[in-house]
């Protein structure tokens, strides 16, 4: 069994930690904008599919940046890892303006 670098391992999880803050917002969002929805009287219009893309955007594309990024040396890695993370929080941001774009006003 091969010895895992500390290296990669602290690439892993400042990425990791870097991810996990549009996880958070997803998963905040997905918590709370349908009670604030409901609460404006347009419980209807809860953009579902976008909350759950904000909940698994971040997973799908850290996993996928790791996998892509396997075998690869320390930069190439990081490289991959950090394209992801703007991916992610171009996606984030893309689904939050169209959200707030296409959704009724609430007064």
């Amino acid at each position: 069994m091969s010895k895992i670098p500390v290296s990669k391992v602290v690439v892993w999880v400042v990425f990791g930690l870097l991810y996990a803050y549009p996880l958070f917002e997803g998963i905040s969002n997905l918590i709370a904008l349908p009670p604030y929805y409901a609460a404006n009287g347009v419980g209807a219009a809860v953009p579902w599919w976008l909350l759950i893309i904000g909940v698994a955007a971040p997973v799908l594309l850290y996993v996928a940046a790791l996998w892509l990024g396997r075998g690869r040396e320390l930069f190439p890695r990081t490289l991959i890892l950090a394209v992801g993370l703007a991916a992610t929080n171009a996606l984030v941001l893309s689904a939050v303006s169209w959200a707030s774009a296409v959704q009724p006003a609430l007064r």
